[in-house]
């Protein structure tokens, strides 16, 4: 599955996010480096939860929080081609960042999509979560 895939599925999963939900979205660069962030430790929990850890949990808040996250650029109206460069840019400059740093990042940018989803409506949290546990499907196969 490609980057460009995510990006669209995700993106069409939160189509239906009403702008009150996600009011005062973050600059496309902002919330690209959240994602790129949130995909970071994403990575490494489904790497735990293929081991056998119970980290499903928090797997599914990070998952949710990306998503909720990449709605609030969709509604923007931030181009998928533009999202994909800024996501890209993003993945390095985390990669680039001290340990410190890198976590830091991750947990602000959880609370921040954690918020986004707490104000969501019920139909919209059903949205993101669906599409988050079809990620964790993902995430977590066996390959």
């Amino acid at each position: 599955m490609t980057s460009r895939t995510i990006l669209s599925g995700l993106a069409c999963a939160l189509a239906v996010v009403s702008a009150s939900a996600l009011a005062a979205p973050a600059s496309a660069a902002h919330a690209a480096a959240c994602v790129a962030a949130l995909k970071a430790h994403e990575a490494e929990l489904a790497e735990s939860v293929k081991a056998g850890e119970p980290r499903e949990p928090v797997l599914l808040k990070v998952v949710r929080s990306g998503i909720a996250i990449i709605g609030t650029q969709y509604l923007a109206g931030v181009h998928e081609a533009e999202a994909r460069e800024l996501l890209n840019a993003a993945e390095r400059d985390f990669q680039a960042l001290p340990p410190a740093a890198a976590e830091e990042r991750q947990a602000t940018c959880l609370a921040e999509g954690e918020a986004l989803y707490a104000h969501a409506s019920p139909i919209e949290r059903s949205l993101i979560t669906t599409a988050a546990q079809r990620r964790i499907r993902r995430l977590t196969a066996s390959t």
